[in-house]
């Protein structure tokens, strides 16, 4: 093999070998990406590999440094920065996550390099270290290997509750703690390690030691604050079921209020009747009784279902909007014994009520929602749509996301219930109609546990 083409070949690997930790910095925000900007993104990633295989060559082979092993290894310290600088700017809302990632790459690479040149002085002493160098960059690339999968998961779970957990206090603090191990770590492998790996061994180890005990804190402290998260979340909804349960209850109330108050007026209503047939005014009659029927169908509640929980549920936001005058169609047929009523209640809560929203910010003759649920065998089918001119944008789950301040619980507690009841989710924009469609399969095992 030519020396050119033995160049070639080591500094391909040698890019390879590097990849992993460099996807560190996107693959825990890879859900985040738009979809349309994924494709572009891979492209840019394979451009830079090559043209950054291409410029190790060149380098390597410009005689600029003292051995092939001092050129791989300087280049090492710039070549991340392209891939870094690209991930940095396509989830650039993340700066912080990709600075706290960043940190750990530095620690562990520098804990990697010392164990590697550790290793090697150690079993070969009698032989020229660089000239090992081929050797070095594959022992390199599996350290990175074996410990790819580990960090991977620790970087996805931590960012995983990003947006919604995430309190740039909070980041801002803990990012400096590694920044500022990775910043001195640098300092010694630049200045002050090049002939001293043996008397850095016991450091790195307890670097490394010191870095896995911060990724275990930094974890707990953040399922603490999720924890806290989802009881607030759950305490919310229960409120909401509460002051839902309620303001059913008052509108009863209201109701036989005024059916008592008809029936207190029952004798001025029979002989306002009994003048009108001695009168024998038979349009007056007639248009009597339509305004006394009307009296009395405005006494009734609305029954959407035999379910007392969703009835209860729809009666209140359904009744919001027809005092509104936004048209609303409701087909409801679910039975009493429903066994996911408390959590199914909360949801199209939630459901009519950002359809309700929604609705107020369209034009009037622009409105309207409908609801419509389905119970077939062990199939229960519920579909909310509302009429909504701007586009949503919808998260990696394929559920809307807002930045509103206080907004987007609800659709956290229809990812909730998709996930205990196994249920399938769409949410959809088409034709100027928003729909969210749920279907659960409650005769499956598990459902609900």
């Amino acid at each position: 093999m030519t020396p050119i083409l033995e160049t070639t070949a080591v500094s391909l690997v040698y890019i390879l070998v590097l990849q992993p930790f460099y996807l560190l910095e996107i693959l825990p925000f890879w859900g985040f990406l738009e979809e349309e900007k994924k494709k572009p993104f891979c492209r840019a990633w394979v451009v830079l590999a090559v043209a950054e295989t291409a410029l190790t060559v060149g380098l390597v082979r410009s005689g600029l440094f003292p051995s092939v092993s001092a050129a791989y290894w300087a280049i090492g310290y710039l070549i991340w920065i392209p891939q870094f600088l690209l991930c940095f700017w396509v989830t650039r809302k993340y700066w912080v996550g990709h600075l706290f990632i960043l940190s750990f790459r530095i620690l562990f690479s520098s804990c990697f390099y010392t164990f590697l040149r550790h290793f090697f002085l150690y079993f070969w002493p009698a032989s020229e270290f660089a000239s090992m160098y081929f050797c070095q960059i594959l022992f390199y690339g599996g350290e990175c290997l074996i410990a790819f999968p580990v960090l991977l998961r620790f970087f996805t779970r931590t960012f995983s509750h990003f947006q919604e957990a995430v309190t740039r206090r909070f980041w801002r603090s803990t990012t400096i703690i590694p920044m500022l191990l990775a910043v001195d770590t640098l300092y010694v492998s630049v200045y002050d390690s090049q002939e001293r790996y043996f008397d850095l061994m016991g450091a790195r180890i307890l670097l490394l030691i010191v870095v896995l005990l911060m990724m275990s804190a930094i974890r707990r402290g953040q399922q603490e604050v999720y924890d806290e998260i989802s009881a607030y979340e759950e305490k919310y909804q229960l409120q909401q079921q509460v002051v839902s349960a309620a303001n059913y209850v008052k509108m009863s109330k209201e109701s036989r209020q005024r059916l008592e108050a008809i029936y207190r007026e029952k004798r001025d209503h029979i002989d306002q009747l009994l003048d009108l047939v001695r009168q024998k005014d038979r349009v007056g009659v007639l248009t009597y009784i339509e305004e006394l029927g009307e009296e009395f169908n405005s006494t009734k509640l609305p029954q959407y279902c035999q379910n007392p929980l969703i009835n209860a549920a729809l009666t209140v936001y359904l009744s919001r909007a027809r005092e509104e005058g936004i048209p609303i169609t409701v087909s409801v047929d679910l039975p009493q014994d429903l066994t996911c009523s408390g959590d199914l209640s909360i949801v199209l809560s939630n459901l009519v009520e950002n359809a309700l929203i929604a609705s107020r910010k369209q034009p009037e003759d622009r409105r309207n929602i409908t609801v419509l649920a389905r119970r077939q065998g062990e199939l229960l089918n519920i579909l909310v749509k509302n009429l909504f001119d701007a586009p949503v944008a919808l998260d990696e789950e394929g559920l809307p996301v807002t930045k509103v301040k206080g907004h987007g619980i609800g659709m956290k507690s229809l990812a909730r219930f998709r996930d205990k009841y196994r249920a399938s989710v769409l949410c959809q924009q088409k034709e100027g109609w928003f729909l969210t469609y749920l279907q659960v399969d409650m005769g499956a095992k598990g459902v609900g546990d």
